[in-house]
């Protein structure tokens, strides 16, 4: 107590100090509220979000197609799997994956656009030729072997190839090396040859003759595997440049560096 029966003033460092604890409140009170509202806000956020992905939101109802001549537009577009899915949920890499995988199509950029539709173009196998298998089914082949069906019969040139070795299936891939000898054989025009080397015909045998050239008039040319093809093509070529007459059986130039023939 003062002198006077008055309570002692505060001293100057105790006021300051009540001064910042009142401040310290008014600012802790201000906070609570603003981190309320901040709550609200993200609630409300991911509220809308899930309504504009959850919600009714557009489906793709139509998927467009260009580029397509071995797999039918219709085809491509339910392969795609696009149709009836939401436009926020679709997958532009998924669509692509799944149209990849079919055997006739090389690669595909896929495009979803608002409000509901898709655009889809395909980059096709280009064909080189035929492949029939031993079940009789001919197969489109590219250059690099894979084997596919094509939904325009006159999309492949007449280069012919009987693989008598197996059946195959889409998708599957032959040796592109055997592939490109057997279609260079197929090439050879009937009478090139020779004069009785008539409708000529390709086959890959089982056995060790593999490459066959088979002529119309019974007899044929074994050239082996796919290795040296030229080289061997240019050995018979001499060959039955020098024997127009005499009668054959076969010719094999599996090793280019000894040719035989029979009858001898």
């Amino acid at each position: 107590m003062g002198p006077r029966g008055r309570r002692a003033a505060a001293t100057l460092s105790s006021r300051a100090s009540r001064r910042g604890r009142a401040r310290a409140t008014r600012r802790r009170r201000l906070r609570v509220p603003a981190r309320a509202l901040s709550g609200l806000v993200a609630i409300l956020s991911a509220a809308a979000l899930g309504w504009v992905v959850l919600g009714d939101t557009p489906r793709i109802a139509r998927v467009a197609v260009t580029g397509a001549r071995h797999v039918a537009p219709a085809q491509a577009a339910v392969a795609s799997g696009l149709e009836g899915q939401r436009v926020f949920e679709a997958s532009a890499s998924a669509a692509r994956d799944r149209l990849r995988a079919l055997a006739a199509v090389r690669d595909a950029r896929v495009e979803i656009s608002l409000p509901g539709g898709a655009r889809v173009a395909l980059v096709e196998r280009s064909p080189v030729g035929r492949w029939i298998d031993s079940a009789g089914v001919e197969w489109l082949v590219d250059a690099d072997g894979v084997l596919f069906a094509s939904a325009d019969p006159a999309a492949a040139p007449q280069l012919r190839v009987r693989d008598e070795r197996a059946a195959r299936a889409a998708g599957e891939r032959i040796d592109p090396a055997l592939v490109a000898a057997a279609l260079r054989l197929a090439g050879v025009a009937s009478g090139e040859l020779r004069a009785d080397a008539t409708a000529p015909a390709v086959v890959v045998r089982r056995d060790a003759s593999g490459l066959v050239l088979r002529f119309g008039s019974g007899w044929e040319i074994r050239f082996g595997g796919p290795e040296r093809i030229e080289e061997k093509l240019a050995v018979v070529r001499g060959f039955l440049r020098d024997e127009p007459r005499r009668g054959l059986d076969y010719v094999d130039v599996r090793s280019p560096d000894r040719i035989v023939y029979s009858p001898q």
